[in-house]
């Protein structure tokens, strides 16, 4: 008797289904029982009704009115024209629509009851695949999961369907709550050290700074993808540093987002490599923070290092620059980033706009005077980083150089020298003894 219903109830439902894989899955993945599928038409139907309450509200009905069960459901046309919730500082949340906006929140909650499987009332699963994307994109916290993800659509008899996706989680349980504590611990040692004084632009640097000082940069290093192996290993690549910086400049109140796309190193290769870096918010501009590209060790790697133990190129830039090297993956769109105003070498007076030789001396000067290690010139476009160049090697360096000495009471001197002609900027180095 059993076996006939089991048989009636299949023949009800079309059993055509669509498998989409994303990305390797891991060999390891777990086990994952599916809902039986009355269990996955009860919850369907429930998630109508409840989506249907909401989106009446939306509308401007009062509560309680058009929810009573039996009441007309939105159209698909009328769903589509809702306006999107807005969510403070989830970007790519607020890209979306209201319909999608639904399946980010079905995710995102799964994702944080580290459900095995979550059911979107959605027929689409590419679409639950790019907007699951968008949750990790804005949540740098969910260390748990990969990117990847295995969706199953389910159509049913009356025309409808339903996807489930199933994350791939790489943490569980209590050795899960052992690694968030582990971040915790460090996140909010960080943070009670943060002066409550600091303005934005230096909140920015100084997790620029932070994160640069306390993480090597390792293609080999272990959960790299995710913010772990930045506040814990101390060892990431290109993701944990993005995500790491996402997270520590949104607890300080700071717009951030995580970017993706792609990049090449100047006269090392021509072929371009996925990366991630930040998009950020300073005094209401938009500005580009990428924290990898600020590591000398990565730099080293790169064949591109400076003696300097952080490197400042990527602290807040503006599009014209970084696209020179960097470029966006299809589908991300992004405000203009249009500002130089508190880039570094602007907010520390080294970029430089005009052929001004006079300036460049005084500078040179005030940073012999001052005993710095280091100062650096960068030049708004090759045009005037070429111009400038020669007169620093041949008349400028020299001259402050013979300073140093007479200043210090110095024999010989010695200075060094470094260009980047990719970052149209000069670097001059003192030695003081």
């Amino acid at each position: 008797m059993i076996s006939k219903i089991k048989v009636a109830l299949l023949a009800l439902i079309l059993t055509l289904s669509v498998l989409i894989w994303f990305d390797n899955r891991a060999e390891d993945s777990p086990t994952v029982d599916r809902r039986s599928e009355e269990e996955m038409a009860n919850a369907r139907n429930a998630d109508h009704i409840s989506q249907a309450k909401e989106r009446t509200q939306k509308l401007g009905a009062p509560e309680g009115e058009g929810t009573s069960e039996g009441s007309e459901r939105l159209s698909p046309e009328e769903v589509e024209s809702i306006p999107g919730e807005q969510i403070p500082g989830k970007f790519f949340h607020n890209q979306l629509d209201a319909r999608q906006q639904d399946i980010y929140h079905v995710l995102r909650d799964g994702l944080f009851s580290s459900d095995r499987q979550i059911h979107i009332d959605s027929d689409d699963a590419n679409e639950v695949y790019e907007i699951y994307k968008r949750v990790l994109f804005d949540h740098p916290e969910i260390f748990w999961v990969t990117n990847n993800g295995e969706a199953d659509v389910i159509r049913w008899s009356d025309g409808s369907a339903s996807t489930v996706f199933e994350p791939e989680y790489i943490h569980t349980g209590e050795a899960k709550e052992a690694m968030q504590a582990e971040i915790d611990e460090v996140v909010e040692a960080f943070l009670a050290d943060v002066d409550p004084e600091l303005a934005e632009y230096e909140l920015v640097r100084l997790v620029y700074e932070y994160i640069i000082s306390t993480t090597e940069y390792n293609l080999e290093s272990t959960d790299n993808q995710n913010i772990y192996s930045v506040f814990v290993n101390r060892e990431s690549i290109c993701a944990g540093f993005s995500k790491a910086a996402q997270l520590l400049l949104t607890r300080l109140g700071i717009f951030a987002t995580y970017v993706v796309g792609e990049a090449y190193v100047p006269g090392v290769s021509t072929q371009p490599i996925p990366h991630a870096w930040n998009l950020v918010s300073v005094y209401g501009e938009y500005y580009f923070l990428d924290v990898t590209w600020g590591s000398p060790i990565f730099q080293e790697n790169s064949g591109l290092a400076d003696q300097a133990n952080v490197l400042y190129d990527y602290l807040l830039v503006n599009e014209e620059k970084l696209f020179r090297t960097h470029s966006l993956r299809d589908g991300i769109e992004l405000p203009p980033v249009t500002s130089l105003r508190h880039n570094f070498f602007v907010m520390n007076n080294m970029f430089h706009n005009t052929h001004d030789p006079e300036l460049v001396l005084e500078l040179m000067n005030d940073s012999i005077w001052y005993g710095d290690i280091w100062i650096a010139f960068k030049f708004d476009t090759p045009e005037l980083f070429q111009s400038m160049r020669d007169i620093i090697l041949e008349e400028l360096a020299p001259e402050a150089a013979s300073n140093l000495a007479y200043w210090y009471e110095l024999d010989n001197v010695q200075y060094f020298i470094r260009e980047k002609e990719n970052l149209n900027k000069l670097t001059v180095y003192w030695v003081y003894e």
